[in-house]
């Protein structure tokens, strides 16, 4: 095995914290090679597969003894760096809970915003950006490739 395609040893110390949560040294050592090293993304990964910890135990195992990605990794070939978004839509819901009421949809077109309500459709003053059930975003920084 060469140097680039061996496995980076877990942290004593993150391994310490996820045992400490009731999980074995080789199941933390797993779960930090799938998460990059990242102890919140480590202790996720456990419980998200709490179901069949063994066999993602093994899966993670096998991958690095292959001397592949670990589980979950990002490919640094399909990074186009960090973007930048603007918002251009978000639904939002009208009415006194989910039960009663609806949900109306605001747009942003040519620098105002639009909401559509139904078959009602007009400027919106104030549109509720912080009561959003659902945000639509549009990259503004992207030039695709060839």
């Amino acid at each position: 095995s060469t140097a680039g395609s061996r496995k980076p040893e877990a942290d004593p110390e993150s391994v310490g914290m996820l045992t400490s949560m009731g999980f074995t040294a080789e199941q933390a050592s797993a779960a930090l090679q799938a998460s990059n090293q990242s102890l919140e993304r480590a202790a996720d990964w456990l419980f998200s597969h709490a179901d069949d910890l063994a066999s993602a135990v093994q899966a993670v195992q096998s991958k690095a003894s292959e001397g592949s990605r670990p589980v979950g990794a990002v490919d640094p070939s399909l990074s186009d760096g960090v973007g930048r978004y603007q918002l251009i839509g978000l639904i939002s819901h009208v009415g006194k809970d989910t039960g009663c009421g609806h949900y109306v949809c605001h747009i942003r077109k040519d620098d105002r915003w639009v909401i559509y309500n139904d078959e009602k459709v007009a400027l919106s003053a104030h549109p509720p950006f912080g009561l959003g059930y659902a945000y639509v975003y549009r990259r503004v920084d992207f030039a695709p490739c060839g």
